[in-house]
């Protein structure tokens, strides 16, 4: 009986392993699923904007690409997605150009920075962490300044290639960089503004005229027809409103932010992505996360 008794338990157990190694076999199968579907996700995002450059020369709210995915239910789970206009945002590594171009993003990002909170100095800051040079200007940070907060740590001396190592400036802290993060990105220097995808928010710090019915106004006139030149964008201005001195915007775009999220059973993965895009050409990833 007491063999018999032992025997049972070591069969109990046997089969308590065995069913938890099939879960963990299923739940690893469903996320390598769940990953690949939100990476086929990113290509499938390619496709589409390589497709959109035969419809013409004009990137604007409206065309196939900016509208969302919605969750698509598939076998034992569900897709959903997003392309989004990087250049609808303002460029943070537009703070540390040189000459009008600078002065009129540094004023751009000022008025952005004051409407969400944030002191507008931390973007002396954010020059000084992206300039090659070791001059601190007036409200920044050098090298000094992060080797007294943790050792051995200096300022990047190069642009940021994602918006997030915002939070890593001087004044910028992870609460401010939430706070902007849906109206930044980090694109190469001199990537101009679209003016046809910007946001509300992102509108109104490019055109400090731009406020109350006359936003809405503009808003409503860009959904109507979407701007060609800025000869045209200075003629459609609600009255009353004028363009800052050296204010330059873009009408299409090379740069587009994807998410994509994927489910399969109770797994869940998220794909993000900046891809490039240059004339009729296979859109490029500049870099990609997975989660």
């Amino acid at each position: 009986m007491l063999v018999a008794a032992l025997a049972a338990t070591v069969a109990v157990a046997l089969a308590g392993d065995q069913q938890r190694w099939f879960a963990d076999v299923g739940n690893r199968r469903d996320q390598v699923q769940a990953q690949s579907l939100a990476l086929a996700g990113v290509q499938w995002a390619r496709q589409i904007l390589q497709q959109d450059t035969r419809s013409g020369n004009l990137d604007y709210l409206g065309e196939v690409w900016s509208y969302p995915l919605p969750p698509t239910p598939i076998a034992n789970g569900s897709i959903e997605g997003r392309i989004e206009d990087a250049q609808g945002r303002l460029n943070l590594n537009n703070v540390a150009t040189d000459g009008v171009l600078g002065n009129v993003e540094r004023a751009r990002l000022a008025h952005l920075f004051r409407a969400r909170g944030v002191d507008a100095k931390a973007l002396d800051a954010l020059a000084d962490w992206i300039d090659e040079d070791s001059a601190t200007r007036a409200g920044g940070a050098e090298d000094d300044f992060y080797a007294q907060r943790t050792r051995d740590a200096l300022a990047a001396n190069a642009p940021l290639l994602r918006s997030a190592e915002l939070a890593a400036v001087r004044g910028a802290s992870p609460e401010a960089w939430a706070s902007l993060a849906a109206d930044v990105v980090a694109l190469p220097a001199g990537t101009q503004l679209n003016v046809n995808t910007a946001s509300a928010d992102v509108l109104a710090a490019a055109v400090p005229d731009l406020a109350g019915e006359k936003l809405a106004s503009f808003i409503a006139e860009r959904a109507r027809k979407p701007f060609t030149t800025l000869a045209e964008l200075r003629e459609r201005l609600p009255r009353g409103v004028g363009l800052p001195e050296g204010a330059s915007f873009a009408f299409a775009s090379s740069y587009f932010l994807v998410s994509v999220k994927s489910r399969q059973g109770d797994a869940v993965a998220q794909a993000r992505a900046l891809l490039r895009r240059e004339g009729g050409s296979w859109p490029v990833v500049v870099w990609q996360t997975l989660e």
